[in-house]
């Protein structure tokens, strides 16, 4: 079985190369983002990497690392590591609509000392809108503001204190 899911997936890979050169299709981006409450900051790297299936739309994976750092009632910091699938439809040459999968597991404090903190996944559908401005060349930076529809409230623990996002990022290959 693994035999023949390595044959075809050969054949589309020179199916793919054929039609168009695979440099064109791929791209590279991602970025960060950052939001900030009384009480906690939470700063995100996301590289990604994309594949052009039309002139238009685009989809692709990327992975998460997150920095959270809890002002109070504690002083302490956590890591958060996850995974992502997004789609990309350009409306215009600049603008763009995105819609992103992300799975984060992230860790939390299981009382108020440092050193008790577990571990739980937490999912996001984000959607929303971004500008892309060229930079020159095939690079480009992007702006995203996103809001996840799967936010709640009331979930406790949760890894975001709100349903908006707001990424800033450079991609290479975009344009």
């Amino acid at each position: 079985m693994k035999s023949l899911f390595t044959v075809l997936f050969i054949g589309l890979a020179l199916v793919l190369v054929g039609q168009n050169k695979l440099s064109d299709k791929i791209y590279f981006g991602g970025g960060g983002g950052f939001s900030t409450s009384s009480n906690q900051t939470n700063i995100s790297v996301f590289p990604q990497v994309g594949y052009k299936i039309t002139d238009r739309y685009s989809a692709g994976v990327g992975i998460t690392y997150q920095y959270v750092k809890i002002k109070q009632p504690i002083d302490a910091s956590l890591s958060n590591f996850g995974w992502s699938v997004f789609n990309r439809f350009n409306v215009t040459r600049q603008f763009f609509a995105y819609a992103e999968f992300e799975r984060l597991r992230f860790e939390y404090f299981t009382s108020f000392s440092p050193e008790r903190t577990e571990k739980s996944s937490f999912n996001s559908l984000l959607v929303g809108a971004g500008y892309a401005e060229q930079l020159g060349g095939r690079a480009s930076f992007n702006i995203m503001a996103l809001y996840n529809v799967l936010y709640d409230e009331s979930e406790i623990p949760r890894p975001y204190n709100s349903p908006w996002v707001i990424r800033a990022g450079v991609g290479i290959g975009v344009f």
